[in-house]
This record gives C-alpha cells, structure tokens and sequence, in this order.
C-alpha cells in the first residue's frame, strides 16, 4: 500500500514537469521534433462565422489516401486582410532557421495565376525569403513594414502587408496531369518568385504561423517547417504522420520563454510575441494609470500605440504562470 501512495505521488509532482501529447484541437501547439513540423491545415481553429471551408478529394500522389485541405470561398482580398486569420501556434524545442512549404493546388479556373494565393506571417526571430537555397543567401526579401527599415533587405515586389508574405504557387490547373497539380510549392515576390521562405526561431519556445485568406478557391492540405539541416525529400514525404500537440510547457520550457517587444522604441505598432493566449495586457503610463487592456487570441499580437504621447510605458499580463513587465518606449 505504501509503495501504490509513492508512486501516485511521484506521479502528481511529475505532472507538470514533463511535456504531454494531446489532440490537436487548433488550440494547442503542434511540436515539432528532430528539426521537422509537419500540420494539416484543417487541423487549424478555423474561425466561425467566416468563409473557411473544407473539402477532400483521393490523392493522386498517395494511392489510397484522401487529400483533406481548407480553402476560402469568399471575397478575394488582395491588398488587406480579411480579419480572419488561422492561427496555428507550434512548439519548436530544437532552435535554428527553418524553411515553409505548403502543399497546396489551384482549385478553380482554368489559369496557373489566379485563385493561387494566400497571406503567410510566422512568428519568429526572424521571418525572410531568398531566391536561392541557401537561408544565408544576401538576396533577400521580408515583408512590409519591416523591409522600409532593414537596410541589408528588399521589399517585395507587389503586395505585402503588416508583415505578411503573399505565398503563392504556380502549377497549372488544367495543364498538368493530376498527379502534378499539387506540390509544395511556396512562392513570394510577383514577377521575380522568391521560391524559400524562412523563418528563424533563437530559443526554444511557443511560436506561431499565421494564414489569412487572398484568393478564394486555393486548396491548401499540409504544411512543412524544416530546420536545414533537413532535406526537402525527407520533410516532403507524403506519409510523414502529423506532428503530435503538446498539451504542456515543462519547466525549462517555461524559464526558456522570453516575451519580446519589436520594434522598441516605436514610432506605432509593436509587435509582442511569445506571450500566453487568451489573457489580457495591460498598457499603462508612469504614473501607473491603465491606458490601455488588449485581450490576446494568439501567442504574438500587434499593437498600435501610435495614438499615445512619446514616453515611457509598460506593458504587462494578467497570466499567473508567466506573469511579465516589459517597457515601452514611444518615440
């Protein structure tokens, strides 16, 4: 008997010290492991009340198996947002620089130009694209409104917006055999494609890849984040399992979080990331009036302070288990 009662205690204290697995219900972090992410796109939390949908169709790739995949059947939206992002938050517990490819296909029409995009922002140390393989490549390009700043990178040729990325692709719809017309294809930058996006994560640690809707009709079934030290044939293989959720952080997790304020000072927007989801921030002045509360639905949020008189602030968060200060300098 005292042996079951030692044992049932080792177990309760160990609970929150050892990460778990979970369902993936669009909530909890997919985790990614041995350098390699792999998330089905209707995995994701797909926002009620909007114009996401799914479909499925036999894989032409994959004998046997059924392509399940997302799509927007609403107005295109090519020079805003939609207010409708899908946010799926991941855990990467091995740092580095990883590349994104999504395998999607043109859904409708009868042109490889249209109906063949979406908006792409990861939440990350770093978010880029290169034309070439190589991450390191100086040819580069980040989205706006990084870019205006960044002296050592390019803006993207055509649209991009609060950090966004158009992603596209370029298979065509009629033209190719089936079994073509899908791949992991992930363009950016119109008329002169940027065919890798990037996206460095510093520490390990809860991030996140956010998708909006462009263009109605572009399928969209899987995503790969890879670390480069992983090739494409491994992280494309069409039977690679989906990356298992993580239902909690362990402790060095925890300490290894770091909240981070960009840009600081600011002129405007600030963009916080690595912060708990679904608690609630709080801006206030030096004289410790609350200017401001932001209630956050994802793990990185952009704030607009642009409003505010220049000084000193500070931000912080009502979450217990991660509870931070932070300053904040509007210039």
């Amino acid at each position: 008997m005292i042996k079951k009662i030692l044992v049932l205690i080792f177990a309760i204290i160990s609970i929150p010290l050892f990460s778990q697995t979970a369902t993936c219900d669009g909530t909890l972090p997919f985790e990614e492991q041995n350098g390699l992410l792999t998330i089905e796109m209707e995995s994701g939390n797909l926002p009620s009340g909007t114009n996401w949908q799914t479909g499925n169709e036999p894989d032409p790739n994959l004998s046997g198996s059924t392509i399940n995949y997302i799509y927007w059947d609403g107005n295109e939206s090519f020079n805003a947002l939609t207010g409708a992002p899908i946010t799926y938050n991941i855990k990467i517990n091995n740092p580095g620089t990883y590349r994104l490819a999504w395998r999607g296909r043109i859904g409708t029409g009868n042109s490889g130009g249209e109906h063949n995009d979406a908006w792409l922002r990861i939440v990350a140390d770093d978010f880029y694209a290169t034309k070439q393989s190589s991450s390191t490549s100086t040819q580069a390009v980040e989205p706006k409104p990084d870019c205006n700043s960044n002296p050592n990178r390019d803006c993207p040729v055509g649209s991009s917006v609060g950090g966004y990325f158009k992603a596209f692709m370029n298979r065509h719809p009629i033209n190719l055999p089936p079994e073509q017309r899908w791949g992991f294809v992930t363009n950016t930058n119109d008329g002169n494609s940027f065919r890798f996006i990037w996206a460095t994560f510093n520490t390990a640690g809860n991030y996140s890849v956010i998708v909006d809707a462009r263009s109605s009709f572009f399928f969209m079934d899987k995503m790969v984040l890879r670390r480069t030290d992983v090739s494409d044939s491994t992280a494309f293989n069409l039977s690679n399992p989906e990356s298992s959720c993580s239902s909690a952080l362990s402790v060095n997790d925890v300490n290894k979080r770091e909240t981070k304020i960009y840009p600081n000072p600011t002129m405007g927007k600030i963009e916080i990331s690595n912060i708990p989801i679904n608690s609630r921030l709080t801006i206030s002045n030096i004289s410790g009036a609350i200017i401001r509360t932001i209630n956050t639905k994802s793990s990185s949020e952009i704030i607009d302070i642009s409003d505010l008189e220049s000084g000193l602030y500070f931000i912080s968060n009502s979450d217990k288990n991660n509870y931070f200060v932070k300053k904040i300098i509007k210039i």
